[in-house]
């Protein structure tokens, strides 16, 4: 009777198991574990950040805690928004090219599919670094734009140290590092259209493991 009762048990937390679904929020496996939050509403990515910023992007605050004894090494790279909506992907974006402080500006030519996205007419995403590229750069046609102020003196651009969101940026983004220790700090996104957190997820990829966080 006694042996009857443990395997009805043991069937039942295996069942349990198996339809056990992952935390909103967060996500893990043996090497790390991650938590993260989405931002959208401006009203509060401008609480998050300290500082204004224009329409079409989304904040998420994330945490990457290692568990594994070796360091761990993170950037934004590693980081990619997904909609579930239409399974469009968003690249982390640098600091300078939200704000167009980038040496230049690398768009995606329109009506140009790619591995990033399969959508037409979707997100002209901003500059990458000359050491960076992304499948969605890589695919699509590319055309090169100088920064807005190009033909203006010196002594007439903006410097990045006289831009408020670019100093707000940079001292909140995720820093790229090795570490034995928790990591955190805030990833930037371009977005279109109103979404709701529950219409995003966050691809976390590198060599310790491919994961998905799932917002609520």
């Amino acid at each position: 009777m006694k042996r009857t009762a443990l395997a009805a048990l043991l069937a039942a937390s295996l069942v349990f198991a198996a339809d056990r679904k992952p935390l909103p929020n967060q996500a893990g496996n043996d090497d790390i574990d991650i938590f993260a939050t989405v931002v959208l509403d401006k009203q509060e990515i401008r609480q998050t950040l300290g500082a204004d910023m224009q329409d079409g992007y989304a904040l998420v605050k994330v945490k990457v805690v290692p568990k594994a004894e070796q360091s761990l090494r993170l950037g934004t790279n590693d980081f990619t928004l997904i909609s579930r909506k239409d399974g469009e992907r968003s690249p982390a974006l640098e600091p300078e090219q939200i704000t167009g402080q980038a040496g230049l500006i690398l768009k995606a030519a329109q009506n140009q599919p790619s591995r990033m996205s399969t959508v037409p007419n979707g997100t002209i995403w901003g500059g990458v670094k000359p050491t960076r590229s992304t499948p969605a750069a890589e695919d699509a046609r590319r055309e090169v734009e100088l920064p807005p102020d190009a033909d203006k003196p010196d002594s007439e651009r903006v410097k990045p140290e006289d831009n408020p969101l670019l100093t707000a940026l940079k001292a909140r983004a995720v820093p790229e590092t090795e570490s034995k220790k928790p990591i955190e700090g805030l990833l930037y996104f371009a977005v279109e259209g109103k979404l709701k957190p529950k219409d995003l997820g966050l691809i976390y990829a590198s060599p310790v493991g491919r994961m998905v966080v799932d917002f609520k």
